[in-house]
């Protein structure tokens, strides 16, 4: 009996603790990540605003044979896209992942866990970012050749800032993700 209790007595609060990681409701922004051979599609669902991110070009020619690039010359290796996540701090965003073509897996390790992104499926998380900075992940399922080429860089900044940003964006970004030739964007 005794073992018995003790297994309650631990399952009520781990019960409310998986239950408040999933809730995503009263989310202030909703950010769709969606995952492609080999770059991510962010939309910021109530703003129109839609863009492709993929590997920064600096990176792109490093990683080339032959180019005679020195890779450590080029900031963040690897991990620099053409188009950072911008993000506020203390808000609660929620965050909807899919992908266009095979499982991909959308992972910054100081922000959040590995969630994946299926075709046809739509897996959700939340976060709450307190700290301005610029973190770092990156896709972590082997989605085909080029999978090591596919980071994601959020970049968190103040509620102002994120305005500013967000009002720019709206004039440079408004409805052109959804116009763009796929095959244009991954080169």
């Amino acid at each position: 009996m005794i073992p018995f209790v003790i297994l309650v007595g631990m399952a009520i609060p781990a019960t409310k603790t998986l239950i408040m990681m999933e809730d995503t409701r009263n989310s202030e922004i909703t950010l769709k990540v969606t995952g492609y051979q080999w770059m991510w599609k962010y939309d910021y669902v109530e703003d129109d605003v839609a863009f492709f991110s993929k590997l920064d070009s600096d990176s792109n020619e490093a990683r080339q044979l032959g180019s005679k690039k020195d890779v450590t010359k080029v900031d963040n290796y690897l991990l620099n896209v053409d188009n950072e996540v911008v993000l506020p701090t203390d808000t609660k965003i929620r965050i909807l992942l899919t992908a266009s073509d095979v499982i991909h897996a959308w992972w910054v390790p100081e922000l959040t866990g590995k969630k994946d992104a299926i075709p046809g499926y739509v897996n959700e998380l939340w976060i709450d970012i307190k700290k301005p900075g610029v973190y770092r992940g990156q896709c972590t399922e082997l989605c085909g050749k080029d999978h090591a080429f596919m980071p994601i860089t959020v970049k968190v900044v103040s509620q102002d800032a994120y305005n500013s940003w967000l009002s720019a964006a709206k004039s440079e970004y408004a409805g052109t993700a959804q116009s763009y030739n796929i095959a244009e964007v991954a080169k």
